[in-house]
């Protein structure tokens, strides 16, 4: 009976790490390779603009790949060392869609208190959700549902290259 007791605890105490890599339809933030991505899907296009680091390029994959009813495209973001940093999913802009991802994440992940949301023209609502290695953005506007999965790494680095792009004012 106690050996059953070390292994329950041991699985509680597990858990939280083997849950904090994020899949999502067969690839991994963190781990999962550009090279991996083509071998199991098609990437229709790849935007990338000259000057810029890898990691503000990115490519699209249909829906249809997914398999995952109402699902418009996804878009893969990869880091400079070609590794899956961000994906961005779009469906159509459907309010019972946005409630039913909505109560997905919040059973698995913990949902960040963000400042009271501002309602844009088009924009009708936001959620937001973080586990120790993955950021989530949930989104429903008239544009479409899109939830994001970002790890946090790619997060940061992103941040960093934002900064460091961005134009410093001249003092007179």
């Amino acid at each position: 009976m106690k050996i059953i007791n070390t292994c329950a605890l041991l699985l509680c105490l597990l858990s939280p790490f083997a849950q904090a890599e994020t899949s999502l339809f067969g690839l991994t933030l963190g781990q999962s390779t550009l090279q991996e991505v083509e071998q199991r899907y098609t990437l229709q296009y790849k935007k990338s603009a000259s000057g810029l680091p890898d990691s503000w390029n990115y490519y699209r994959v249909s829906g249809e790949q997914f398999n995952e009813p109402q699902l418009t495209y996804a878009t893969l973001y990869f880091d400079d060392a070609r590794t899956l940093g961000r994906v961005w999913f779009l469906f159509p802009s459907s309010e019972a869609k946005y409630k039913t991802l909505k109560d997905q994440l919040s059973r698995q992940y913990p949902r960040l208190n963000i400042a009271p949301f501002v309602s844009e023209p088009l924009r009708l609502d936001k959620a937001e959700f973080q586990n120790d290695t993955t950021h989530i953005q949930l989104e429903y506007s008239a544009y479409g549902t899109d939830v994001a999965f970002t790890d946090l790494k790619y997060r940061a680095a992103a941040k960093k290259t934002r900064e460091a792009h961005q134009p410093t004012k001249e003092t007179p």
